[in-house]
């Protein structure tokens, strides 16, 4: 494993960990909101084995910095592209955990050519796609961060992080549609994420499939990393999934 540090053109470094043969087919891992690289630690040797893998600290997570007074969507979408060329990667495949999901499948439909699959794990193509208790949370802590943004960088730090995750997507049917790569939907039976969302975003791609975890919530990645990587894994590789 070897870390590095890029600085974009704005001034911000983007931090992430570079793990297994570059010759080997190559993955991004996008982390959620308010985390960080370090989340997929427990998930490596699965991708190792197989991938060349990067993991990164998306701006203004982590270790990764952010020069502008917000995170936009945009900007992270462009870290995610720069990354790409810089490693001199044509095509890479991503798993992407909640925001990070969003992330990607942002990424996917403005840079469909240079994806060659995604694993999205619970996310979220609009705001009524998850129940309510976690907009009513968001709307607490954005409360909170901001009271105490003044006199705590910690605090100033995550409010400017959540902003993030109420950033509508603007992603539009249309764009699902024309969406070709093969895509693994991935959720909890007790998601925070509605599995009518999942379902009904995934029937308007062509090449997406649901993938439903059986006793398990939003946090599998977390609770149960192993299982869920040895799960995805075959789906990285152009195999067939079972869903469990």
């Amino acid at each position: 494993m070897k870390t590095v540090t890029k600085v974009m053109s704005d001034g911000t470094k983007i931090v992430y960990d570079e793990y297994g043969n570059d010759q080997l087919r190559t993955v991004f891992l996008l982390h959620g909101n308010g985390s960080s690289a370090r989340y997929f630690k427990r998930q490596l040797p699965s991708y190792t084995a197989y991938f060349h893998v990067i993991a990164i600290d998306s701006r203004g997570h982590g270790r990764s910095t952010n020069t502008k007074k917000t995170i936009d969507m945009a900007d992270v979408i462009c870290d995610i592209d720069e990354l790409r060329r810089d490693l001199s990667i044509d095509k890479i495949s991503i798993v992407g955990y909640s925001d990070g999901a969003n992330i990607a499948l942002k990424y996917a439909v403005e840079k469909q050519n240079h994806v060659s699959r995604m694993v999205l794990n619970a996310p979220n193509v609009t705001a009524d796609g998850v129940y309510r208790i976690l907009w009513w949370g968001d709307a607490i802590a954005r409360f909170g961060t901001e009271l105490f943004a003044p006199i705590s960088q910690k605090a100033r730090r995550r409010h400017i992080q959540l902003h993030v995750m109420s950033e509508p997507l603007n992603i539009t049917q249309a764009q699902l549609k024309v969406l070709t790569i093969p895509i693994l939907f991935v959720i909890g039976q007790f998601d925070i994420v509605k599995r009518q969302h999942i379902e009904s975003i995934s029937k308007i791609m062509p090449a997406a499939k649901v993938m439903i975890l059986r006793g398990h919530g939003h946090f599998v990645t977390y609770t149960n990393p192993r299982k869920f990587a040895q799960l995805i894994t075959p789906f990285l590789l152009g195999g067939k999934h079972e869903g469990h």
